[in-house]
Formats: C-alpha cells, sequence, structure tokens
C-alpha cells in the first residue's frame, strides 16, 4: 500500500476534504492532525476498528475516542448530559479534552434506536462511550462533512511515543494507512496527549493528566446549586439540606460524597447575619428527613456567589427580584417553587416549619429532575 500524503491547510479546500473523507468512509485510515497530537481516523464499524487495533498493537478489549466536529452533537451520543460534564464541555470544548461517559440502559435506549447495531457496539462497548471535540479547524471540518461517526486514537504504536508530526506518522506507519494529513498550521501545538476525564458510578475520575491538569478539571466540573431566603436560618437551609439529601440518593452516594459527583449546594440570605444557626425547628425537621443543620451557620448573598453558582432558587418574588438587581450574569434564576412563595415559617411552631419542608421538597423533586 502506498501511504498519501494530502496537503490542507485553510482557507480549505472543501475538494481535497471531501477526499479524506470518502477514504475514511470507505474505511481507510487517515492520519490527521489535532491540537494535541496526530491520530489515526477511521469510521466506528467493526473491521475498521480491528485495523485500529493491529496499528496500535492493542487488544480488541480496548476502546476508542469518538471524535466530533462541534460540540453540539454530544447530545446525539450522550441524550442526558451530566450537568457537571457539561459545565466542562462548554469550557473546554473544542479543546484537548476527552470526556468518558458512562450510560445506564435508559440512556442507551436512545442510540439504540438511532445506530445500527454495528456501529452501536462499538461506539457503545461495555456501556460507556469515551467523546473529544478537538480544537483543529482541519480536524472538525473532516469529522463534520462524514456521515459516519469517526474513532480517533492517537497515531503511534502502543510501545512509542504519539507522532506529532507527520514525519512521526511516516515513521510508524507509511505503507501501512491510505494517507496522511500535512497542514503546517496545524501542527500539533500541545505536544502531548488530550486530558481524559470519566463520570459514572464513581463520580468524577481523572484518568489521565495530560494538558488540562487534573485540578483545573475537577474544578471547572462543579455545578453549584444556590438556595436563597431572607435570613438564611430557616427556609433555604432547610432547602440546601433536603436538596442535599435527595441528590445523594439519586446519584446513590453519600452526602459528604456530593462533590465527587460534581455538585455543590449551597444557600443564603439577602438581609442574613454572618455566623448564625439554624432555627432549632429548621433543623428538628430536616433530621426527620434524614439530614442535618447541626453544623450550618447564615451567611449573607454576595455577588460573587451569586455569579459562581450555576442554578439560583429563591424563595420569594422578592429575593428574585433583589437577585436579579444584583447580577447581570447568566445564570438561571428562579423562584424554588413553580406555583408561588415559599412562605416563612420564622417565629411558628414545629408544624409551620413542617409544612414549609414539604413544599420545599415537592418543589426539589421537580427541580432536581428538570437538572438531572
Amino acid at each position: 500500500m502506498k501511504t498519501e500524503v494530502v496537503k490542507l491547510d485553510t482557507p480549505l479546500d472543501r475538494e481535497q476534504v471531501r477526499k479524506i473523507v470518502r477514504v475514511i468512509e470507505k474505511g481507510g485510515i487517515a492520519a490527521v492532525p489535532t491540537e494535541t497530537v496526530y491520530g489515526l481516523a477511521g469510521r466506528a464499524l467493526p473491521d475498521t476498528i480491528k485495523r485500529l487495533d493491529v496499528l496500535k498493537g492493542r487488544t480488541s478489549d480496548k476502546r476508542y475516542t469518538l471524535h466530533i466536529g462541534m460540540k453540539e452533537e454530544l447530545t446525539k451520543y450522550v441524550p442526558k448530559v451530566p450537568p457537571p460534564m457539561m459545565k466542562l464541555a462548554n469550557r473546554f470544548w473544542p479543546g484537548p479534552l476527552t470526556i468518558v461517559f458512562e450510560l445506564d440502559q435508559t440512556s442507551l435506549q436512545t442510540p439504540q434506536s438511532i445506530f445500527s447495531k454495528e456501529i452501536y457496539e462499538v461506539l457503545y462497548l461495555d456501556g460507556s462511550i469515551g467523546i473529544r471535540c478537538p480544537d483543529s479547524i482541519i480536524c472538525r471540518e473532516i469529522l463534520s462533512t462524514s456521515i459516519l461517526p469517526i474513532m480517533i486514537p492517537s497515531a503511534n504504536p502502543t510501545s512509542c511515543k504519539p507522532a506529532i508530526s507527520i514525519r512521526e506518522v511516516l515513521e510508524y506507519y507509511d505503507g501501512q494507512i491510505e494517507l496522511v494529513v500535512d497542514a503546517d498550521s496545524q501542527e500539533c501545538r500541545y505536544k502531548k496527549s488530550s486530558s481524559v476525564v470519566k463520570y459514572g458510578a464513581n463520580g468524577i475520575e481523572i484518568l489521565r493528566e495530560g494538558v488540562l491538569a487534573s485540578d483545573l478539571i475537577t474544578k471547572n466540573a462543579i455545578f453549584k446549586i444556590l438556595f436563597v431566603c431572607t435570613g438564611n436560618t430557616c427556609r433555604s437551609p432547610m432547602a440546601e439540606s433536603i436538596c442535599k439529601k435527595i441528590l445523594s440518593d439519586k446519584l446513590g452516594c453519600s452526602i459528604d460524597s456530593l462533590e465527587r459527583f460534581g455538585y455543590k449546594v449551597e444557600s443564603a440570605g439577602v438581609f442574613a447575619a454572618e455566623g448564625i444557626s439554624a432555627s432549632k425547628e429548621a433543623d428538628i425537621i430536616c433530621r426527620e428527613y434524614g439530614a442535618s443543620l447541626e453544623n450550618h451557620k447564615s451567611r449573607l448573598l454576595t455577588k460573587q456567589l451569586l455569579e459562581e453558582s450555576d442554578v439560583i432558587f429563591a424563595m420569594a418574588q422578592s429575593h428574585l427580584d433583589d437577585l436579579k438587581r444584583m447580577t447581570t450574569a447568566k445564570n438561571e434564576i428562579c423562584l424554588l417553587d413553580k406555583n408561588g412563595e415559599v412562605p416563612d415559617p420564622v417565629g411558628q411552631d414545629v408544624a409551620a416549619y413542617r409544612k414549609c419542608a414539604e413544599q420545599i421538597e415537592r418543589a426539589l423533586r421537580e427541580r432536581i429532575n428538570e437538572i438531572l
């Protein structure tokens, strides 16, 4: 086999792009540059995966990463993207980050109905899928032009370092693959592999620290939920505590492990004094829900806290008005209960707090179902 070198630079020659795509769609392998390293692009079908296994020197149980041309394509492959991973995709895509998703049986039903059995079994090996949207105009154009999903492992045998130049690709694979894309302006600027993060039953796991540092990934993955009332001693602390319990039950983790799954739940008050404990009645009621306010200390809502949060739920319209005056950030800000305000139980008996908590719980279950 003769390996053809195809010169492709910006502005793109569309016919050359189509030529490369035709080779891939017919089962050929094309070495393409990304912003990290060169990759071996092949269609997501079993015969091509076998070729990639041979080229890489891998066993057949090893997975390859699906590459997509636009980050908006993510939901085609993962119908319900967990909010922490959507934050990462929005922050780092296009870019040097691979996200591995573990999907449950319900989530797998949609791709099963979209893709052929052969493609589905390649994409969703063991019920999970790794996806990346590279920051290379040429690579993304190839991906977007293809009618077939494309897998792109790094261009190197397993025992060798990834190729970062056309010369290295040819040293590894001259005569073994159909073509190599020569694109000087798109040469692999990071010269190292993408970072890989996994989201599943164990929460957020960094599988490989590549271009992006682990702490940068985990920091940007945290999805923050904020509850706001007046003094931050009754309603918003109860909402925070009950929300943590509902979230942990849904995720199958302890309340203390929520941040490992990418969620941080907080509360504040628009006129709160700093450091006051939650009301005794609020703590009594939260314990009935399997939660606790024993360590809660009130705090005043700040613009920084507001703008760092992804979703902010207000207990009353006055709080909502205050929130909207404080920031122009594009956070989601709304009343917790779609049916109206949550009345303040301060100064009343335990029965009033219980009624307040029941309203909060009903509203929370609806909101959390929307979030997750």
